[in-house]
């Protein structure tokens, strides 16, 4: 299949040095959260736990609570689904949508879709067979479809309040006109998990009024990889969508969020920058680590349903993860500047400045605080799509562990692999565990077994030994391969 090509992936060189895996980076980050020494973990008047926002905060926040949760649910931590259960404190009984803290009204809309975003990944990681939860999704669906309506489908604002059932406005520059992109999404996922096909009609309108901006409507990187996701599922079936142009909308450093090139000689290729800001040279000036990571798992998966995307969203991905190490202020040569090196370095930092204070670029922190839970949150997520190969420079990324539009009893692991070289390469590797309690028809005694078929052809390209993935990836190409029992 012919590759879309983005001229500013295709030229952005191989990140130096090893690989950087997130399996260790994960398990660090897991112990020191939930230690109540460190005061990141807390548990409310119910006995649910919740988590501060940065190491040194407070705060019960869904975007932090959400990502912890779904990245237990990789790791198979015992008992998690307990502390699930506080998903239910997040749906406002009045409002009838969720929100990002307990009782709000009155919120941005990036941060309105992305809790609700949040919540369906919860919901598909603990509550798929739960009525309670799936009738709270289908409410705050239509909550948020009412709202659409009500607005006339322009997000052109800062965001809404459900008390007064009007959108509202403090500055011009916080204005989001991207949300009707993670609009669209929302109202997909729960067309296709609540079975109703006029929430995805309501999906089909909106991402085609996202597809119809002229410039990048970008404000917070969220909003664009949700919209891509939604967009390459209805591809798939058959909708007419420019793909390029949503993915563009993703993968653009000029009007978007995408980083390139180097600060001071630290590649910064795959970094998110995290909004929109007063203007372009102040939003070019930082990057994030929850806008880095958080992308990953939405546009991944996407892959699955716009094949002809895999060799960019590979590419990309790659950097993206390799180059967040820096958040951990880990330069090429050593430590670069960092803001609080007391703090525990199990937590990334929030932010990346490409100077400050004579030192260039600089680990710090944002408003609230410096080193980011909620943005360390999802390195088990990425631990679990990103796996080993033993080939340097190619993981093999699971596009269907997070694929959250997949409505199968039996879904099938999918996986992509690009050989960015001239030589043939031999890869080898092991989904994560989650799959055999998803999939236990493929394993036997605990050990992977089965066939790799090509996703594009279905024809039988080899086989499961040892209880791992063995295939050869031919040179310059990006192979997806299925599992089959």
């Amino acid at each position: 299949m012919k590759q879309l090509t983005f001229k500013e992936i295709e030229t952005i060189p191989a990140p130096p040095g090893d690989t950087l895996y997130y399996d260790d980076l994960a398990e660090k980050f897991s112990r020191h959260v939930h230690d109540r020494v460190n005061r990141i973990s807390h548990e409310d008047d119910a006995g649910n736990t919740y988590f501060a926002a940065y190491s040194e905060g407070q705060g019960n926040e869904m975007v932090t609570w959400g990502p912890i949760a779904v990245g237990e649910k990789f790791r198979l931590s015992e008992h998690w689904r307990e502390n699930a259960n506080a998903l239910e404190k997040f749906f406002h009984p009045g409002a009838k949508v969720y929100t990002n803290t307990h009782g709000q009204t009155k919120t941005e809309y990036w941060y309105l879709l992305y809790v609700h975003t949040l919540a369906g990944t919860v919901y598909r990681s603990y509550f798929e067979k739960d009525a309670r939860y799936l009738n709270h999704m289908l409410t705050a669906a239509y909550s948020l479809r009412t709202m659409a309506q009500g607005i006339k489908y322009d997000f052109n604002d800062q965001g809404y309040d459900f008390n007064i059932a009007k959108p509202w406005t403090n500055k011009d520059v916080f204005r989001q006109p991207d949300s009707i992109g993670g609009y669209a999404y929302n109202m997909l996922f729960a067309g296709i998990h609540g079975g109703d096909d006029s929430l995805i009609a309501e999906a089909v309108k909106a991402i085609k009024l996202y597809e119809n901006f002229e410039k990048n409507p970008w404000y917070e990187i969220p909003n664009g990889s949700t919209a891509f996701y939604a967009a390459a599922w209805l591809k798939a079936k058959g909708y007419k969508l420019s793909i390029e142009k949503i993915l563009g909308f993703v993968l653009d450093p000029k009007e978007g969020p995408l980083h390139t090139g180097k600060w001071n000689g630290e590649p910064v290729d795959g970094l998110m920058m995290g909004w929109r800001g007063d203007d372009r040279e102040s939003a070019m000036s930082s990057a994030y680590s929850m806008e880095t990571l958080m992308p990953l798992p939405f546009v991944i998966p996407a892959v699955k349903y716009a094949p002809e995307t895999a060799k960019s969203v590979a590419w990309y991905a790659l950097n993206a993860v390799m180059n967040f190490k820096l958040f951990f202020a880990e330069g090429l040569n050593g430590k670069i500047h960092e803001t609080r090196a007391d703090l525990s370095n199990a937590v990334p930092y929030e932010r990346l400045e490409i100077k400050r204070d004579g030192h260039s670029p600089v680990a710090c922190g944002d408003f609230m605080g410096h080193r980011s839970v909620y943005g360390g949150a999802y390195m088990a997520w990425i631990a679990a799509i990103m796996r080993r190969t033993g080939v340097k420079n190619m993981p093999a990324w699971d596009i269907s562990i997070t694929d959250w539009l997949d409505k199968s009893k039996a879904p099938e692991p999918m996986f992509m692999l690009y050989n960015e070289t001239g030589e043939e390469a031999e890869a080898s590797f092991a989904p994560c565990n989650l799959w055999k309690e998803k999939r236990p028809d493929l394993y036997q005694s605990d050990v992977l077994t089965g066939n790799i078929l090509n996703h594009i052809t279905n024809e039988q390209i080899n086989e499961i030994r040892d209880g791992k993935v063995r295939i050869k990836v031919p040179p310059r190409s990006v192979l997806i391969v299925k599992l089959t029992p």
